[in-house]
């Protein structure tokens, strides 16, 4: 399957934004943290280090919670110089985000967390041109 980790950060932000706008909060928080993954993807396979066989090597295929503190920021900085600094900015900004989230309850993520994470996604996806948003915020 080729993977368009561009695409897929797109469509799971603005398919995240649409449900939290509708207090969706649980599964508008799944996209949200899905998007800032591909996002940070879509940097990672367009840098050599961190492609095997033409696709992105198995130790960057985690979720966004994991993915965001393997990111190597010296090893990005000279091409996604604002990715760099959005992930030491926010770091942990997804600490409190898990796939696992998707079974509980409706109550397992409010407003609040999943707003959180519409922000960290959405300086996420600027920082390497996918939204029309400040980069170094």
């Amino acid at each position: 399957m080729d993977e368009d980790f561009c695409g897929a950060a797109m469509r799971h932000f603005c398919d995240g934004d649409l449900l939290l706008n509708r207090g969706r909060f649980p599964n508008a928080d799944q996209l949200l943290g899905f998007a800032a993954e591909c996002a940070i993807k879509s940097a990672l396979v367009a840098l050599p280090g961190f492609v095997a066989n033409g696709e992105l090597a198995k130790r960057y295929r985690e979720h966004v919670s994991e993915l965001w503190e393997l990111v190597p920021l010296q090893d990005i900085q000279r091409r996604y110089g604002p990715l760099a600094v959005v992930l030491k900015a926010f770091r942990g900004r997804f600490d409190n985000w898990s796939t696992s989230q998707r079974y509980a309850g409706d109550d397992a993520v409010g407003d609040s967390a999943a707003r959180d994470h519409r922000d960290a996604a959405r300086r996420v996806l600027g920082s390497v041109g996918l939204l029309g948003v400040r980069k170094e915020d």
